[in-house]
């Protein structure tokens, strides 16, 4: 038996370019060049530098140096969304070389994101939404949350130099007193 569903399109995808992107990009790969890491290559997936089982620890050294300048930007998109705070429960960084790739998955939490802090080339990131496959269009500097439950996917790196990526869950708390007199004037027609 098919249930009656209706999909709408109601999934907030947000993009912005994290504003420090620049001067952060050099000391911050240095500081992940030092972290201690390791692989994740299986039948789907694989990604030559990782530190997923630290995404808990927010001492590392890169994550120190990064999560100023990430808690201003993750702020504004924040507000965006009319919720007052986040808390982040996971960070870590993901590097790619040649050909390896990171198949379709989802993520816990309420929003999970993405910083692209080292691309050769702009890409498209697949994004499973209502049904179809869309096509995300990302460069480097750019800075994408998405709802945890998105399935999503990082497409095979066909250059031949290395993608860094630093990936994220948070959870958010509250609604924003200007966004509940909203809904509520809305209620009121």
């Amino acid at each position: 038996m098919e249930l009656g569903i209706q999909r709408t399109n109601m999934n907030e995808i947000l993009l912005t370019q994290l504003q420090a992107h620049k001067t952060l990009k050099k000391p911050l790969l240095n500081l992940i060049n030092k972290q201690t890491s390791e692989t994740d290559k299986n039948e789907s997936d694989s990604v030559s530098r990782l530190d997923w089982t630290q995404s808990e620890n927010f001492d590392r050294e890169w994550v120190k140096y990064f999560m100023p300048h990430f808690k201003k930007t993750y702020q504004t998109l924040v507000d965006q969304l009319g919720f007052d705070s986040f808390v982040i429960t996971g960070m870590w960084f993901q590097q790619y070389q040649h050909n390896d790739v990171h198949e379709w998955h989802t993520h816990s939490d309420n929003y999970t994101g993405v910083y692209y802090l080292e691309m050769p080339n702009p890409i498209q990131t697949l994004i499973y939404c209502n049904n179809e496959i869309k096509h995300l269009p990302v460069s480097e500097g750019d800075f994408v949350i998405f709802p945890s439950h998105t399935i999503h996917k990082a497409p095979i790196n066909k250059a031949k130099t290395r993608k860094t990526i630093i990936s994220f869950n948070v959870n958010f708390k509250g609604i924003q007193d200007k966004l509940i007199k909203k809904l509520q004037e809305y209620e009121r027609r």
